[in-house]
């Protein structure tokens, strides 16, 4: 076992429960823990009374965050990892964009089942585009009636394809909450009530509904009642914290359905602060909100009765759904403007459909981009592969192949300076390799491409972590663009009419935008979890703190395993 800071195999039971209510002998294991032998209606009684808090922090970087730890800046951070356990390397799917990487947290799922591959995207089956960023423009040349409309009802009702946590944890029986996150999907239905101030917006919907947990708080738009309140939860919102999507409202309904005593079985917070003052100021300079979040967990533990006390009734998982990488500032130059790389075509311009002269739609993504081929266009992979690769600011060109005769779909993955990669997952008697989770592969080219090696037939990765099963598991056979370009370490991908960050950026494949900490503490003893944690093994790990069934395994090969495939 390694310090608070580095990996560990097993949360040591003594470290979690400390109630003294359960005697750890032996080793009983139960839909995925590793328990010791607590009579079952014992263990199914504590079950019971157990809550999850899911604390999900936007942009939350390892590498901001574990320094701040060691010289006492997130002080009840600290309480908590010294209490529980703490993972440095917790990798997000791919790309790392926040549509696509908070889906993948709530659903335990990749962009290739979720059906949500980043931001802003195109479907191809309905010849639609799909933008949720931060261009005001693209949203105002939309209008904010069909952006609403998208937000708030073709998002979580249409688009998603696999059931959130909300849906499943209140389909067995049990209650959940959800307060400003993404992505609310669930079985209830709440009134949606627009602000004064943009009802006078034209083309704004004045009253719509959404299904969601039973608890459900998105910013100044829905609000839920608790059992023991005759009204409505309540905090400051307004447009100077954008209309309530922001920490300090996040902070706000938390502590009070923690007041009135009514935090449901399942709750899950989003603070999204830290990543709009990443892009900023930068990911390091942007730990004032780390600050403010680690505050707000300071009045969690005081008002659920001291450290001791909360965690005895409370497990709480903290992780984030992406970090950042430090943009360069080279005079314009960080901006790769693809309009520019890719001039010998004629590109879509953002946020809008195919036109008749149209050959490429690009769909930005900060530090990755989707291209799309029209048809017909496909011939041309390789002048458009070279065209891009001819920038030294882009990184790796990846592609899907076609099925061979095996049913096997090989994935290509080119650079400028580290050669080419094509490699496929296979069934273990035909792999060259296996990586951490049990997944099974060939290759042929070089695995410099993606930094990888293989040590006794394990692959090892260094600047792109889990490349090969992130990128096999980001293409959807609709949504999915037919090329993914990301940027090197300091640049960022764009067009002409989508914004620019000049602290930091995400989306890639790096490491600096791949790796988030996972932090556990007042789980149920000896959960057993892989020495690797992704960030789509957060949502089975939710449900096997609440004895619920999981869809697949916490460590399982996604390559190898549809969604409920171990039921």
């Amino acid at each position: 076992m390694v310090g608070a800071l580095g990996p560990t195999r097993l949360i040591p039971p003594e470290s979690l429960c400390r109630s003294g209510a359960l005697v750890y002998r032996g080793v009983l294991r139960y839909d995925g823990f590793r328990r010791s032998g607590v009579k079952l209606a014992c263990f199914e009684q504590w079950l019971m009374r157990k809550k999850v808090l899911l604390i999900v922090i936007d942009a939350l970087a390892t590498r901001v965050v574990a320094p701040a730890l060691q010289d006492g800046r997130l002080p009840n951070f600290k309480r908590l990892v010294d209490a529980g356990w703490m993972h440095p390397g917790c990798v997000p799917i791919f790309p790392s964009i926040t549509p696509a990487a908070t889906a993948g947290i709530v659903t335990g799922c990749y962009p290739r089942d979720t059906g949500i591959t980043g931001a802003h995207f195109y479907d191809t089956a309905e010849d639609a585009v799909y933008y949720y960023g931060d261009d005001f423009w693209i949203i105002l040349e939309k209008g904010i009636g069909e952006f609403f409309d998208d937000f708030l009802k073709k998002l979580n009702l249409d688009l998603l394809k696999q059931e959130t946590l909300f849906e499943r944890v209140e389909r067995a029986g049990l209650r959940a909450g959800c307060i400003n996150y993404l992505w609310f999907r669930g079985d209830t239905e709440h009134a949606v009530n627009v602000p004064w101030l943009l009802r006078l917006l034209p083309g704004v919907p004045k009253r719509e509904a959404v299904r969601g947990p039973r608890i459900l708080c998105l910013g100044d738009f829905v609000t839920s009642k608790p059992k023991q309140m005759d009204e409505e939860l309540e905090a400051s919102g307004g447009p100077f914290h954008r209309f309530g999507f922001d920490d300090s409202t996040t902070a706000e309904y938390l502590l009070e359905l923690v007041a009135e005593a009514d935090l449901p079985d399942f709750t899950l917070a989003y603070f999204p602060d830290n990543d709009f003052r990443s892009h900023e100021v930068g990911p390091q300079q942007a730990i004032d909100s780390l600050q403010a979040i680690d505050k707000t967990l300071g009045k969690l533990i005081d008002q659920l009765g001291g450290l001791e006390r909360m965690l005895s009734e409370l497990a709480v998982v903290i992780t984030g759904d992406h970090s950042q990488t430090d943009m360069r500032d080279l005079s314009g130059r960080e901006a790769v403007d693809l309009n520019e790389v890719l001039q010998n075509f004629e590109l879509v311009d953002a946020g809008k459909s195919w036109d008749s002269d149209d050959e490429l739609m690009v769909c930005p993504n900060m530090r990755a981009a989707q291209i799309y081929l029209r048809r017909g266009y496909w011939p041309k992979l390789a002048q458009i592969k070279d065209q891009l690769l001819a920038d030294d600011r882009i990184d790796q060109v990846i592609w899907r192949g076609q099925l061979d005769d095996e049913n096997h779909t090989t994935f290509h993955v080119a650079t400028s300076e580290r050669g080419e990669v094509a490699f496929r997952a296979v069934s273990e008697g035909h792999a060259m390799a296996s990586d951490a989770y049990g997944g099974y592969w060939q290759w042929e080219g070089q695995l410099r491409a993606i930094d990888a090696d293989v040590v006794d037939r394990r692959l090892q990765y260094g600047e792109y972590p889990n490349a090969m099963e992130r990128i096999a598991m980001a293409f959807h056979k609709d949504v999915s663009g037919d090329l993914w370009i990301t940027a090197r370490p300091g640049f960022e991908l764009h067009t002409p009419r989508t914004s620019r960050h000049p602290g930091g950026s995400h989306g890639s494949l790096h490491i600096d935008d791949s790796q988030v900490p996972l932090i556990v503490a007042g789980a149920p003893g000896g959960i057993a979890l892989p020495e690797q944690p992704r960030t789509v093994d957060v949502a089975p790990l939710c449900l096997s703190i609440l004895g619920l069934p999981l869809p697949r395994s916490i460590d399982a090969s996604h390559v190898r395993e549809r969604p409920d495939a171990t039921g």
